[in-house]
């Protein structure tokens, strides 16, 4: 087969945005099936449009036959070209002028909305007034399930796998919270108000406070930020939460109070590799900004 670089003008002419769109899908999401789920495709289809593009390039893109989906040589030289052909697509259609309606599907945790979202929708929205914002505000482990089948197009979630294909943008440090009236009695079961099963935050204060030998009892439990504020503001409970959405009348506890000390929080982006519209971009490149501030604030 035929190198990229020998590849001539009438093969790249026959390369229309499906094509271009199902391998930088499936390079970005690390599988067809994955893919397939993006595009609102089935696999074969995905497949399919795989093989063709390679036969019009007269090269192989992807190593079939291996777990992990791999990038020929070819493959990984072509990546290049096909982002940068879409964007340049994405660019045309933004010239033209003619403006449809736009909406861009965000998902978040309650507590970071909180936290950041004011700021980036309003400088998002002095950018672009044309495209609307819909915000999803859900559990991480829920929002990525709901990028995953093409609901959303962009998601902010806390890492829950070193191999979670997110991209890190911010470390926030987690602790143990109370109400400032709340007092800790060392030899009764810790009284807690935690988010569901499914919360990486519970999953890891429980683990911590077993490695300690510490005995706890879960008083209430809430999917909302709001219901667990409502909880332990009653000054009974404990709790665990990002130090940046510590009410005022909250106060973390530590080591001091006997309580072991609780990895941070890695932050991350994801993306749908099928996103179309420029605007998108920015969108994306305005969360990076919003986050840095604020850990330079904090």
């Amino acid at each position: 087969m035929a190198a990229i670089g020998n590849t001539d003008t009438a093969q790249l002419a026959a390369l229309d945005s499906d094509l271009l769109l199902a391998f930088v899908t499936v390079a970005d999401s690390g599988g067809f099936t994955a893919a397939a789920r993006y595009l609102h495709k089935t696999q074969s289809t995905i497949s399919l449009r795989i093989s063709t593009l390679e036969s019009r390039l007269d090269t192989l893109l992807i190593e079939r036959g291996s777990r992990r989906l791999t990038l020929t040589g070819d493959g990984e030289t072509f990546l290049v070209y096909a982002r940068r052909l879409l964007q340049l697509q994405r660019e045309a259609i933004a010239a033209l002028g003619r403006s449809q309606p736009v909406t861009l599907r965000f998902g978040l945790p309650e507590d970071y909305a909180d936290t950041w979202l004011p700021a980036l929708l309003e400088r998002f929205g002095a950018r672009h007034p044309e495209v609307h914002v819909h915000i999803h505000c859900r559990m991480s482990t829920e929002l990525l399930e709901q990028l995953e089948k093409g609901s959303l197009d962009v998601v902010l979630a806390v890492q829950h796998a070193a191999d979670s294909g997110g991209r890190p943008v911010a470390t926030g440090e987690v602790v143990w919270a109370a109400h400032r009236r709340f007092t800790l009695d060392a030899g009764r079961p810790i009284p807690l108000a935690l988010f569901p099963e499914q919360c990486i935050y519970r999953r890891r204060a429980l683990a911590a406070l077993a490695n300690i030998g510490r005995d706890w009892q879960l008083d209430s439990t809430s999917q909302s930020p709001s219901g667990l504020r409502v909880i332990v503001n009653q000054g009974q409970t404990l709790t665990v939460t990002d130090r940046r959405s510590l009410p005022e009348n909250w106060r973390a506890l530590g080591e001091s109070d006997g309580l072991p000390p609780l990895p941070p929080a890695v932050i991350e982006v994801h993306r749908s590799p099928s996103l179309m519209h420029p605007a998108f971009d920015d969108f994306v490149a305005l969360i990076n900004e919003v986050l840095e501030e604020g850990d330079a604030a904090g």
